[in-house]
């Protein structure tokens, strides 16, 4: 099961200025100048201010870093654009980034949008009760995050029934709170006794040998978009290393597991481990593996410091915890 996009796609949307407004935005046909005053001025004129619409397209770029939010934030104000798509924007940045204490800081400025909620003010946003929705989400996973269950479950369930199209992002943070709750427990066997793509025995132990942490990507030959992620997999193995942690993968299929990780292994130019898992699934069991792809971080002592969907932010975040040096993409 691949996880579901939900943040609205607010970077792709466009700005659209009034068709009056646009006009005015226009610049004035050019008069007739002498090429030394054209020469001198192209040398000291300012650079061109960037249109609503490009201005937007920076508030909710997906690739923006707190810094670039904010400072495109500030030029947002003097550029014009509503407060309330600026908000907006700051809400969806937090949801990217799984950023808890941004997301809690922000909801009084959520609730007055709610509020006072102006379809044609809205970057993407279709309904008060929409922006009421991701208030209830951000109490949710503040909620999480202090180990409090009776408020995520109360406002998990205020975020699903004011947003009901909003449900596979909630549901999805349902049952990250559930595994969470279960890996808090569990201690992977490094010792345990795994083959690699060629055949050779080894261990997750071996394959960890001195570095920081384990991160293991599980995969089947039948799993679409396990296949898809294998370039941002190899990518991650590349950065990781840099950093002492240790990117592998492991193949769950059923038959022909060696021979499938292998040809895969040549297809792909992977340079990283590749591994099988036993056919006795204790990884699958242990880890609750129930749908790929998945990938699992785990601790040198055999802690498990993430459980979840390759392209889930909490990844960076146990990642971080690891190596603070290390930037999400």
């Amino acid at each position: 099961m691949k996880p579901l996009r939900t943040i609205l796609l607010l970077s792709l949307l466009p700005f659209h200025l009034p068709a009056q407004e646009a006009a005015q935005t226009q610049p004035p046909a050019e008069t007739a100048k002498p090429e030394a005053q054209k020469a001198e001025e192209a040398t000291t004129a300012a650079p061109t201010p960037a249109s609503p619409q490009e201005m937007i397209q920076r508030l909710f770029d997906p690739q923006a870093t707190e810094q670039d939010l904010l400072e495109n934030i500030k030029k947002a104000g003097m550029a014009g654009i509503p407060r309330q798509s600026i908000i907006e924007a700051k809400l969806v940045w937090g949801l990217r980034n799984q950023n808890i204490p941004w997301l809690t800081k922000v909801i009084p400025e959520l609730e007055v949008v709610a509020q006072n909620f102006d379809r044609t003010q809205s970057a993407g946003f279709k309904s008060a009760d929409e922006i009421r929705s991701f208030i209830a989400y951000a109490k949710a996973l503040e909620a999480h995050s202090k180990g409090d269950q009776a408020v995520f479950k109360t406002q998990i369930l205020e975020a699903l029934w004011l947003s009901p199209s909003q449900a596979p992002l909630y549901l999805q943070a349902i049952e990250k709170q559930k595994i969470q709750e279960k890996m808090a427990n569990v201690k992977v066997d490094m010792d345990l006794v795994i083959t690699t793509h060629d055949g050779q025995a080894t261990t997750f132990k071996d394959v960890l040998g001195d570095k920081k942490a384990l991160l293991v990507d599980f995969w089947a030959s039948w799993c679409a978009p396990c296949i898809q992620l294998m370039p941002e997999v190899k990518k991650k193995a590349e950065m990781l290393s840099k950093h002492g942690i240790v990117v592998a993968g492991m193949n769950k299929d059923d038959k022909d597991a060696q021979v499938i990780a292998a040809k895969m292994k040549d297809n792909m130019g992977i340079e990283f481990p590749w591994l099988i898992e036993p056919a006795e699934r204790p990884f699958t069991t242990q880890l609750e593996l129930e749908t790929i792809p998945r990938m699992v971080l785990i601790a040198p002592t055999g802690q498990v410091l993430f459980n979840g969907y390759p392209d889930d932010p909490a990844l960076w975040v146990a990642l971080k915890k690891v190596d603070a040096s290390i930037q999400a993409p």
